[in-house]
């Protein structure tokens, strides 16, 4: 029943909006603005097409009105080392909220940090991979994407490492909301400047590079018979030499790797996936 009133709730919403929206706009490029629509928290992202900018204005207060939600954004680029996000505030009032998503409490400043909504089953599947008191460590660590599910589902103990103060801070605010600073070990640094006196059963790489010195970093940190969670980026064309450069990568320090789990995440770009690889390594 109360799962059915959220539904009803939800297709209230959608009915306003469209009821809003097709004043001015046709149903085949409604249909499109709702597909690019993206919710965190109490803040909504839009994707305004070109032909639509002169409507900015009245999208952005159709879906404020109809969702009353606390802040429309019109998404932009991201830049910098800390992948750092632009988005225009269409109307509304802030940048910061709590998204809640598989029980678990992300807050969030959209002017300061990303967050990616398609990344969803990842995150979830960080929360099955691993073991009670396993000892993790996540190398870019950002606001807790994997470090929370993994400490809260699987119970480990997470090295939470972050280079970007803003991230870091949010980060410490995200341990406490989700009550797990028994299992959480956060540290602003840059990961190439962790040296631990321990050897990790499982290393989170989240962070897109083509550097190997991440991953050689990773190698040095990881026990034998560990798991490492290698994200990147990598073009189509790219796809049959991409695990055999890795396996290089880990030949040339002694090193063999068993293949565990592969997946393309989502387009990153056009021609570009975002992929993650699981491995053991030996």
């Amino acid at each position: 029943m109360y799962f059915g009133l959220i539904l009803d709730v939800e297709d209230k919403k959608i009915k306003t909006l469209r009821e809003q929206l097709k004043n001015k706009i046709s149903e085949e490029d409604i249909r499109k603005i709702m597909k690019s629509y993206e919710q965190i928290g109490e803040i909504i992202i839009l994707t305004i097409p070109k032909e639509y900018q002169e409507l900015k204005d009245f999208i952005g207060k159709s879906f404020y009105d109809s969702f009353g939600c606390q802040t429309v954004l019109e998404k932009g680029s991201v830049s910098g080392e800390f992948r750092v996000p632009y988005y225009k505030k269409i109307i509304g009032g802030g940048f910061v909220t709590i998204h809640k998503e598989n029980g678990i409490l992300y807050k969030i400043d959209l002017s300061k940090v990303m967050f990616s909504s398609g990344n969803i089953a990842e995150r979830i599947r960080m929360g099955q991979v691993s073991l009670p008191d396993e000892v993790i460590i996540d190398m870019f660590s950002g606001i807790g994407y994997f470090t929370l599910p993994l400490s809260k589902y699987g119970r480990s103990r997470v090295w939470a490492l972050e280079k970007n103060p803003d991230s870091y801070n949010l980060l410490l605010e995200n341990i406490h909301l989700n009550k797990l600073v028994d299992r959480v070990t956060p540290i602003n640094t840059d990961c190439l400047d962790f040296n631990p006196d321990f050897k990790a059963d499982r290393i989170i790489m989240g962070y897109f590079s083509d550097d190997e010195k991440f991953l050689l970093k990773a190698l040095d940190m990881i026990k034998d018979g560990g798991v490492i969670h290698y994200h990147n980026t990598m073009p189509e064309k790219s796809e049959p030499s991409f695990k055999k450069n890795i396996e290089k990568i880990l030949s040339n320090k002694g090193r063999t790797l068993e293949p565990l789990y592969y997946r393309k995440i989502k387009k990153y770009s056009p021609g570009v996936w975002h992929v993650v690889f699981d491995f053991k390594v030996h």
